[in-house]
């Protein structure tokens, strides 16, 4: 999904939407509240899932979310809390348009970015 060279920002926006657009096939094959038993098919009737996980919409709302801060923080000049070399945390940090700030890098985790691909 990434590209030999690809920019966290740009990398993350390929991830939000692969998330985002696999939504309902994750709630297919994922979700254990997918009803699946006779019991659950004579209460569907109408093929509405048997599921009180939000599923395909929490996914989506989640990716939207992500996407916001996305536009908020990355090719942006910016101020934003993050830790220096020594570990204290400089509530002050001013970011160009080309550095990325922990919350990107913090969003860029949570959908599998690597130190590897850094």
């Amino acid at each position: 999904m990434t590209a030999q060279g690809e920019d966290i920002p740009a990398w993350l926006d390929n991830a939000i939407t692969k998330a985002a657009s696999d939504a309902a096939r994750w709630h297919d094959t994922e979700c254990s509240f997918h009803g699946t038993t006779i019991i659950d098919l004579t209460v569907l009737q109408g093929g509405a899932p048997l599921c009180d996980c939000d599923g395909p919409t929490a996914i989506t709302r989640r990716c939207a979310a992500d996407r916001k801060l996305l536009d908020l923080h990355a090719g942006n000049m910016h101020s934003c809390p993050a830790k220096d070399e020594t570990g204290y945390l400089d509530e002050w940090t001013h970011f160009g348009y080309e550095d990325t700030c922990p919350v990107v890098q913090g969003l860029a985790d949570g959908y599998g970015w690597t130190e590897g691909q850094r």
